[in-house]
C-alpha cells in the first residue's frame, strides 16, 4: 500500500521541485543549466522529429496486409516508443551536462530541508559539481551498455508480429527505472551512499522507484516545459531520497524566498 500511495504521489514531488526552483538559494543554479538546455533542446528536437519521422514510415511499411486492421494501434505504440527513446536520450544528455548544478541543487535542497541555510563556499560547491560530474559518468558507464542492450532486444522483437506490441512496455520500464536511479543518485552522492548501494535501495522499492521514473519520463517529454521540470524533478528524486530514507526534516515545508 505504501508503495502504491508512492507511486500516485510521484507526480506531486515534481510539482513540488517546480515550486522550489524559485527558492533564493536554488534559483541561480537553474539558470545556466536551463539556458544550455534550450540550445540542446532546440537542436535535439529538430534531429529526432525529422528521424522519428522516416523510422516509423518504415516501421509501418513492415505491418503485412493481415494486419492492416491494426495499424492505426501499432503506429501509437511505436509513436509512444519514439516518444520514450527522445525524452530517454535528452534527459540523459542534458543531465550529464547539468550534472554539476545539479549535485548543487540536491546539496541544497537536503540544507533546506533540514532546516540549514547556512551558504557553502567556494571551494566546497566545487567539489560537489566535480563529484557530480565524475558521479554522472559513472552512472552513464552503467546505464550506456545496458540501454543498448534493451534497445537490440526491442529492435528484435520489433520484427516479431503481435509479440512487438510489448516494445513499448519494455523500453518504458528500462527507461522509467534508469531515470529514477539518475535523480535519485544526486541526493545519494550527496550523502555519500555508493551507486552500488543506491541501485539495490531503489531496487527495494522498486514500484516507487518506477513510479517516479515514469513521472520523470513524462516530464521529459513535454516539449519546452521539460527545460524547467529537468531541475524540478532532481529536487523532486531529493525530496523522494529523503522521504524514502526517513529524515524527519522532510515533513517540515520549507519558505519560498
Amino acid at each position: 500500500m505504501h508503495e502504491q500511495l508512492s507511486i500516485i504521489s510521484s507526480p506531486a514531488l515534481i510539482l513540488e521541485g517546480l515550486k522550489l526552483l524559485w527558492h533564493r538559494q536554488i534559483r541561480w543554479l537553474v539558470i545556466i543549466p536551463l539556458a544550455i538546455n534550450i540550445l540542446l533542446f532546440v537542436s535535439a528536437t529538430g534531429f529526432a522529429m525529422q528521424w522519428f519521422s522516416g523510422w516509423l514510415d518504415n516501421i509501418m511499411s513492415l505491418v503485412p496486409n493481415w494486419l492492416q486492421w491494426l495499424v492505426w494501434i501499432i503506429w501509437g505504440l511505436f509513436a509512444a516508443l519514439a516518444l520514450v527513446i527522445y525524452a530517454f536520450t535528452f534527459t540523459l544528455v542534458a543531465n550529464l551536462i547539468g550534472s554539476p548544478f545539479y549535485g548543487l541543487i540536491a546539496e541544497r535542497v537536503i540544507l533546506i530541508l533540514g532546516d540549514n541555510q547556512k551558504s557553502a563556499s567556494t571551494a566546497s560547491m566545487l567539489k560537489i559539481a566535480r563529484a557530480s560530474f565524475a558521479r554522472q559518468l559513472q552512472l552513464m558507464a552503467y546505464l550506456i551498455p545496458r540501454s543498448i542492450a534493451v534497445g537490440l532486444l526491442c529492435l528484435v522483437i520489433s520484427f516479431i508480429p503481435l509479440a512487438n506490441i510489448v516494445v513499448p512496455a519494455v523500453a518504458g520500464c528500462w527507461a522509467a527505472w534508469s531515470l529514477s536511479l539518475q535523480y535519485l543518485d544526486y541526493p545519494a552522492d550527496i550523502e555519500q551512499v555508493g551507486f552500488g548501494e543506491l541501485r539495490q535501495r531503489a531496487a527495494a522499492q522498486r514500484w516507487q522507484s518506477l513510479g517516479f521514473g515514469f513521472s520523470a519520463l513524462a516530464a521529459s517529454a513535454i516539449p519546452l516545459l521539460n527545460l524547467l521540470l529537468l531541475p524540478a524533478t532532481v529536487i523532486g528524486g531529493t525530496i523522494l531520497w529523503i522521504r524514502t530514507n526517513g529524515l524527519e526534516t522532510v515533513n517540515e515545508k520549507p519558505s519560498l524566498r
